[in-house]
């Protein structure tokens, strides 16, 4: 009974383990099925630098013995010593020992290579034979030839051909060393150099021009055709015939270029039962509209009030209002809580004419300036005095004395360290100088670290002669709110500020066209005289560079 519980004891024992094993016992006692369990390695032999060793363990549970082998170790040889040094004619010898079994091993050391010197050229290369060098090694001797190849030729100009505006040139050569004909070198054409002509024909809105031209260099001539303009139209159409109550109106456009009427068309007769939307303008003396919400439109019928404008609706200086159109009589315009300066009388609105503009005047405000007074375009100046940095003339310059001499005031921003202020001083000069008769042109200082002699002196130096004031405490410059210099600033006849220009001017031509808006003569109630002339200048430029 005891046998039989012992092995059902080991035979559970085994399947708990996953049995992979049977085994029976010499007197045919089953150990049951088991996974073996080795106990630690016993080493048989101990394995070498060469040869292998053994170890074996054994099952703890059914007492099977497996033995494994061992693998040589290998040597471990330390970094050793040289014997014999390398060269660049013969290897080295280098002896190693085995740390472990003491084996002494001596191995070769590869030859090292040679220490060139900068070598010998014989014979030099030519166009006519190859060129070699010789190297030597320092240490041993040995010698090294390698060849340089052919050298270049000596070319000597034998001819040329000149190059024209349309045909290439050409020059030859041959060598001075071995007399060979070498290739030729392309002297590419000139390409004509044009002139303008005498017998240009500016192009119009609707015909063409054309440009006549002659090369400096050939005197070859031909004709370039300028493309007709085309008409520049405005967006709104202007009233060549006001609507009555008994008769039609008409209505174009009208070319800003030339003044050809185009597009026209009829305007309805007026009718007491249909209303008109009018447009009332507030415009200054430069034909600019004034844009200030602050402003108050009113319209009258006799002494009834019919509309009147409020900041909401006076939008960029227009007030837009429909009336039904007056047959006996005319409603009146009246513009009033104006900007400091300006002045407007009342109009009288024509019926059919939806167009109604209230023109502004304005002088220099002769008050004293209010404490953080600024400028902006449309503002009208106070009057000031500034003296002069010219120490001879002896003068003092005020608005108004020069707006009662010229058409237009520019006041320049500069100093004499200024690099761009130096720069577009000499446009400056050729503008003025071109319109003088028109302009006034005062340059003022602005740098407390100038002084009167040192604008004088720059002044003399490069020969301006537009005017230059002294202003040591900035005072207008702070008005206007400039921060940065040149900068420059356009004042009409009336004293109103126009343009405020706060970049350097890079050319006369620039100048001019800021200023000119302001120089022409106003016609009937204050609109200015515009021309607009033809600019072909970019045309020519164009032909004059093919």
């Amino acid at each position: 009974m005891k046998k039989i519980f012992k092995r059902a004891l080991l035979l559970a024992t085994a399947l708990s383990l996953g049995a992979n094993c049977f085994a029976l016992s010499a007197c045919d006692t089953p150990a049951g099925p088991h996974e073996h369990i080795y106990g630690g390695w016993t080493v048989l032999s101990a394995a070498t630098c060469t040869e292998n060793g053994a170890r074996t363990h054994t099952c703890a549970i059914c007492k099977e013995t497996e033995e494994e082998e061992i693998p040589a170790l290998g040597h471990d040889f330390n970094g050793g010593r040289e014997t014999v040094a390398a060269s660049c004619t013969q290897t080295g010898k280098r002896t190693q020992t085995c740390r472990r079994c003491q084996l002494t091993v001596e191995t070769d050391v590869p030859t090292v290579a040679h220490n060139w010197n900068e070598g010998k050229i014989d014979p030099e290369p030519t166009c006519k034979q190859e060129g070699s060098k010789t190297l030597t090694c320092k240490d041993c001797g040995a010698t090294l030839t390698v060849s340089l190849g052919y050298g270049a030729h000596d070319p000597v100009e034998t001819g040329r051909k000149a190059a024209t505006c349309t045909a290439a040139g050409s020059i030859s050569y041959r060598c001075n060393t071995c007399g060979e004909t070498l290739d030729d070198v392309e002297i590419p054409a000139l390409g004509h150099r044009w002139k303008l002509g005498d017998n240009d024909v500016e192009p119009t809105c609707t015909e063409d021009g054309y440009l006549d031209r002659v090369c400096e260099r050939c005197g070859t001539s031909e004709k370039k055709t300028l493309s007709s303009l085309g008409h520049e139209l405005p967006s709104e159409y202007t009233l060549d015939k006001l609507p009555t109550f008994e008769a039609e109106g008409s209505k174009s456009q009208h070319c800003l270029r030339c003044g050809e009427h185009v597009n026209a068309t009829t305007v309805p007769k007026l009718d007491e039962n249909v209303p008109v939307e009018y447009s009332f303008r507030l415009l200054r003396n430069s034909g600019a509209l004034l844009s200030d919400p602050s402003v108050v439109i009113t319209v009258y019928d006799g002494d009834t009030v019919v509309a009147q404008s409020a900041p909401s609706t006076l939008v960029s200086g227009v007030f837009k209002y429909s009336l039904k159109p007056l047959k006996d009589r005319q409603y009146t315009v009246q513009a009033t809580s104006l900007p400091k300066g300006y002045t407007a009388e009342p109009v009288t609105v024509e019926a059919g004419d939806p167009n109604c503009n209230i023109y502004l005047t304005a002088a220099p405000i002769r008050e004293p300036v209010p404490a953080g007074n600024r400028y902006s375009v449309g503002s009208v100046m106070y009057d000031f005095t500034l003296s002069s940095a010219i120490t001879t003339t002896r003068e003092s310059y005020s608005l108004s004395g020069l707006l009662g001499k010229k058409k237009a005031v520019v006041l320049n921003f500069w100093a004499t360290w200024c690099g761009p202020c130096q720069q577009e001083f000499p446009y400056l000069q050729l503008a003025y100088t071109e319109l003088k008769d028109d302009i006034e042109l005062l340059a003022i200082n602005q740098d407390i670290s100038d002084n009167i002699e040192s604008v004088e002196q720059f002044a003399s130096r490069y020969g301006y002669t537009f005017p230059m004031a002294y202003d040591s405490v900035n005072r207008l410059q702070s008005m206007f709110g400039v921060t940065d210099i040149p900068a420059t600033v356009v004042i009409d006849s009336e004293g109103v500020v126009c343009e405020l220009h706060n970049e350097m001017i890079t050319s006369s031509e620039q100048f001019i066209s800021l200023v000119s808006p302001y120089l022409t003569e106003k016609t009937q109630a204050g609109t200015p005289a515009v021309t607009r002339v033809p600019d072909v200048l970019f045309q020519k430029r164009t032909l004059l560079g093919e």
